[in-house]
C-alpha cells in the first residue's frame, strides 16, 4: 500500500474520474480510511491495509462490471432437470458472478475473522470495512457474504467441536477449493416475522434430526452450510424451536433431502439466489440446547443487521460518489450545476448522513467487538449493542434508499437510464429496510430492550460522551445536543409508562429520535477528536449540519433566515477540503 493512503487526504478533485470505477473505493475514501486508523490498532491496520486497497480496486473495477451482467441477463436460473430427465434441483449462476464469489471470499470478508496466522485477535471492524466495499458493488453477492458471516458466527458461539472442525473451518476458509457458503433458513409463509408460527417439525433420528417442512423466503438457497429453525417440540412460539445444521450435501457424498421449489423474482440483489425450500425428511444436525434455537438465530440476525444497516450506509456513500463527480461534469445553463444552491443542499445532505451514519456505526462494531470478539460482555453493553444494532439497521437501510434515489435524481433523466448505475444502486438499496426486519421490527426490538433495562445504557453512553467533550469550538453544539439528551431521556421514560399498545405506537417515533441523537452526540466526539489529533474542523461542519437539519426545525423552514450552503461549507464536507483550527 501506498504510504499516504491512511494520511490526510487533500481536497477531492471529482473532476479527475469519469465515474466513480475510476476511484478506488478505499484508499480515494476519506471517510472509511480515517475510521479504520483511528479504530483499528496500529498492529491490524498494517496487517490487513493491503487487503482493504485491493478489494477497494476489485469492488470499483471488474466486481462492478461483471455486477452489471449479473443484474440483468445473468441472473441466477433454477435447473430443475438435467438433459436426461433427472432431477438435480441445481442453481446456475453466470461464470462472472462465480469468478466475484472467488475474489469476493478470497478478500478475507469471511476468514479474518478466523485467521489464525494474525498478530492478534481481528475485530469485526475489520470484515465490516470488506463487506462495506463489497456492498457499494455487488449487494446481491455480499448478501450470501452477509449469511455466511452469520452462520460462521453461530457455529464459532455455539457449535460443537466437531461442528467447528467441519463446518467452520469450510465457511472461513481462504481456499476457493475448500471454501463452502453459508445461509440462514428462518422464514415460512404463515410466519414471516412472527418466528414464533414456524411450522417446519424436527424429529430425532439417531445422532441427527429430520427436519420435514417449507421456508418461504430463503436466501443464498443452495447454499452448502445453512442453519435452519425447526419445530421440536409443542411448547409455544419461539419456545419450542431447536436451530440445526443442514448440509446441502451430506458425509456421504449424497445430496440431502432439500428440494428449491422456485427463485424469487425479486426488483433488486438478483444476483442472490432466493427460493422457497421444501424439507423432506432433511438431515439436520442439533446446534447448542434443543430449545434454544430462537436464541441462537437471534444472534444470527443480529450479525446479518450489522451487515445490512452498514450495506445501506455503504450503497449511500457509492451513489454519493457518482453523484459528486457526474455534477462536477454535467453543465448546465452555462455553468457545473454543483454551482447551483439546491444541488449543493442535496450533496450537502447527502454525505451529513453518511457522516452520522458512521458516527454510530463505529460504536455499534466496536461494541460488538468488545461483547463477541473481546469477551468483555456485561448487562449494560450487551443492552446498548442490541439497541445500537437495531438503530443502524433500520436508519442505516433507510440511508441507503433517500441518498441512492436522490443521486439519481441529481443525474437528471440519465439517472433513470440503466446505461448508469444509479437505479440498479436504488434497486438494490431497496431491500435493506426489509430484510433481517423492517423498520417496525427494529422499533420492537429497541423497545423490548427498554423495557428490560429502561434505557440507561443508552442514556448513560450519551452523557458520558458528552461529559467529554470540552474544546471551546465544540461547547454550543454540546449544550444544544445535552438539551437533547434529556429530551430523549424524558421521552423513553415516557414511552415506557404508557401501556403496551400505547407503548408500540410510539416505538418508532422514538427510535428515530434515539438514533438522531446518539448519531449526533458521537459525531461531535469525532469532531474533536479530528480538532485535536488533526487540527481540522471539517466535522464540526457535519455536526453543525445534521443539527440544523434534525433538531433546528424552525416554523417558517429556514426560509426568514435565507438558509444557504456556503462555498466553506461545500468544499469542506463535499470535497473534504480541511477546515483549519
Amino acid at each position: 500500500m501506498s504510504k499516504n493512503i491512511l494520511e490526510e487526504h487533500s481536497t477531492l478533485d471529482y473532476g479527475k474520474w469519469e465515474s466513480g470505477n475510476d476511484a478506488n473505493w478505499y484508499s480515494d475514501d476519506p471517510i472509511l480510511t480515517r475510521y479504520a486508523k483511528r479504530y483499528l490498532s496500529d498492529t491490524v491496520l498494517k496487517y490487513v491495509e493491503e487487503a482493504f486497497e485491493k478489494t477497494g480496486a476489485l469492488a470499483s473495477g471488474p466486481m462492478d462490471k461483471r455486477a452489471v451482467h449479473t443484474d440483468r441477463e445473468g441472473a441466477p436460473r433454477l435447473i430443475r432437470y438435467n438433459k436426461k430427465g433427472k432431477e438435480i434441483n441445481e442453481v446456475w449462476y453466470n461464470e462472472g458472478y462465480k469468478q466475484t464469489v472467488k475474489e469476493g471470499y478470497g478478500t478475507g470478508v469471511v476468514a479474518y475473522r478466523y485467521d489464525e496466522k494474525a498478530p492478534e485477535k481481528i475485530p469485526f471492524l475489520v470484515n465490516s470495512i470488506l463487506i462495506y466495499l463489497l456492498c457499494e458493488t455487488e449487494p446481491g453477492f455480499t448478501c450470501p457474504v452477509g449469511l455466511s458471516q452469520s452462520a460462521a458466527f453461530v457455529l464459532e458461539k455455539f457449535g460443537s467441536e466437531q461442528q467447528k472442525a467441519k463446518y467452520l473451518t469450510a465457511l472461513a476458509s481462504w481456499d476457493p477449493d475448500t471454501h463452502k457458503e453459508g445461509a440462514t433458513f428462518l422464514t415460512e409463509i404463515q410466519g414471516g416475522s412472527d418466528v414464533g408460527a414456524a411450522t417446519t417439525a424436527a424429529v430425532k433420528n439417531g445422532d441427527h434430526y429430520l427436519l420435514t417442512g417449507e421456508k418461504w423466503f430463503a436466501s443464498n438457497c443452495d447454499a452448502e452450510v445453512a442453519i435452519a429453525l425447526a419445530r421440536v417440540n409443542d411448547k409455544p412460539s419461539t419456545k419450542g424451536l431447536g436451530l440445526f445444521l443442514v448440509p446441502r450435501t451430506l458425509p456421504d457424498g449424497s445430496r440431502n433431502n432439500i428440494t428449491i421449489r422456485r427463485l424469487k423474482d425479486k426488483l433488486g440483489v438478483r444476483a442472490v439466489a432466493s427460493g422457497e425450500l421444501i424439507f423432506n425428511e432433511a438431515v439436520g444436525y442439533l446446534i447448542g440446547e434443543e430449545d434454544k434455537g430462537f436464541k441462537y438465530m437471534a444472534e444470527a440476525l443480529n450479525v446479518s443487521r450489522l451487515g445490512t444497516g452498514i450495506s445501506g450506509i455503504a450503497l449511500a456513500r457509492r451513489a454519493f460518489l457518482e453523484a459528486a463527480i457526474y455534477t462536477e461534469h454535467r453543465e448546465a445553463f452555462g455553468q457545473r450545476i454543483n454551482r447551483f444552491p439546491m444541488v449543493r443542499e442535496t450533496l450537502v445532505k447527502m454525505i451529513t448522513d453518511i457522516e452520522a451514519g458512521w458516527a454510530i456505526s463505529a460504536q455499534m462494531i466496536k461494541l460488538f467487538d468488545e461483547v463477541h470478539t473481546y469477551d468483555n460482555k456485561n448487562e449494560e453493553n450487551y443492552a446498548l449493542l442490541r439497541i445500537l444494532l437495531s438503530l443502524v439497521k433500520y436508519r442505516g437501510s433507510e440511508i441507503g434508499v433517500s441518498v441512492t434515489k436522490d443521486a439519481l435524481e441529481l443525474h437528471g433523466g440519465n439517472g433513470y437510464i440503466e446505461e448508469y448505475v444509479t437505479p440498479r444502486l436504488l434497486r438494490d438499496a431497496i431491500v435493506n429496510p426489509v430484510w433481517e426486519g423492517t423498520a417496525n421490527i427494529q422499533s420492537l426490538e429497541i423497545l423490548k430492550t427498554l423495557q428490560k433495562a429502561s434505557g440507561h445504557s443508552f442514556i448513560n453512553d450519551l452523557r458520558e460522551t458528552l461529559g467529554g467533550i470540552n474544546h471551546s469550538a465544540l461547547t454550543n453544539y454540546k449544550d444544544s445536543l445535552q438539551q437533547e439528551v434529556d429530551r430523549v431521556a424524558e421521552l423513553i421514560k415516557h414511552t415506557l409508562s404508557q401501556d403496551a399498545y400505547t407503548q408500540t405506537a410510539l416505538a418508532k417515533k422514538l427510535a428515530d429520535f434515539m438514533y438522531d441523537v446518539f448519531a449526533a452526540v458521537h459525531l461531535l466526539e469525532e469532531a474533536q477528536y479530528d480538532i485535536e489529533n488533526k487540527g481540522d474542523g471539517r466535522r464540526m461542519l457535519a455536526v453543525e449540519q445534521w443539527i440544523r437539519s434534525t433538531f433546528d426545525r424552525s416554523a417558517d423552514r429556514g426560509i426568514l433566515s435565507n438558509e444557504s450552503i456556503s462555498d466553506e461549507v461545500f468544499e469542506s464536507l463535499v470535497n473534504f477540503s480541511q477546515k483549519s483550527m
